[in-house]
């Protein structure tokens, strides 16, 4: 793997794909949008259904929090869809919001499923970790000076042409997306942003020995 070309890497949100090769940014960009609507509209279900709890919901003052909370979640999509700078923070913000809500829901339905033996919290569990999990790995990328600068200005297209025999990869540590040669790959390699190694020891060897 050229060292020269392993440092044009672009954080990815998600598995590398053919629009990855086209505009990285813009493909993860479009991608992470789509989460914070998403995640906004769920952390607005779960404020409503809160309020409605305590008996707030049906009060004028909970009905402004709520329309309040709309209009802010709205915005903060259409502004960071639109790559506005003002948005950029309030997106993150959003996403670990609601990743500490997948969190504790998890929780709550990890220790219903073991005190009470319910499997249905079991696989709630699960699936609440997974939201709180995928949430957080949005968010933490918005750290990565690379997507920071992207967002805010772009990138040429002509920075991330494939040479021969190369491909996008993305680094299982960081999620960092590098131009890799497959084949070329070994334990000794590592991801020029975090340093940690590409490829695992158990998973060199099993694929040489099926090679073998």
């Amino acid at each position: 793997m050229s060292n020269d070309r392993a440092e044009e890497l672009v954080l990815a949100g998600s598995a590398p794909g053919r629009g990855m090769a086209v505009d990285p940014i813009t493909h993860v960009h479009r991608g992470t949008s789509f989460i914070v609507l998403v995640d906004g509209a769920i952390v607005l279900y779960l404020m409503a259904t809160a309020l409605a709890a305590l008996g707030l919901l049906s009060s004028g003052g909970g009905q402004v929090f709520m329309a309040g909370m709309v209009f802010m979640v709205l915005s903060t999509y259409m502004g960071y869809r639109q790559r506005r700078p003002w948005a950029y923070w309030p997106a993150v913000s959003l996403l670990s919001i609601a990743g500490l809500m997948f969190g504790f829901l998890a929780l709550l339905n990890l220790m219903q499923g073991l005190v009470g033996g319910y499997v249905v919290g079991l696989l709630f569990a699960f699936l609440m970790g997974w939201a709180a999990f995928g949430s957080f790995r949005r968010a933490v990328f918005h750290w990565h000076p690379v997507y920071r600068s992207g967002y805010r200005n772009g990138l040429p297209q002509s920075n991330f042409d494939l040479a021969e025999g190369e491909m996008y990869a993305a680094c299982p540590s960081c999620l960092a997306v590098l131009a890799v040669r497959p084949a070329l790959l070994g334990p000794s390699d590592r991801c020029p942003h975090c340093q940690k190694p590409l490829v695992s020891e158990a998973l060199y060897a099993k694929y040489r020995s099926e090679e073998e």
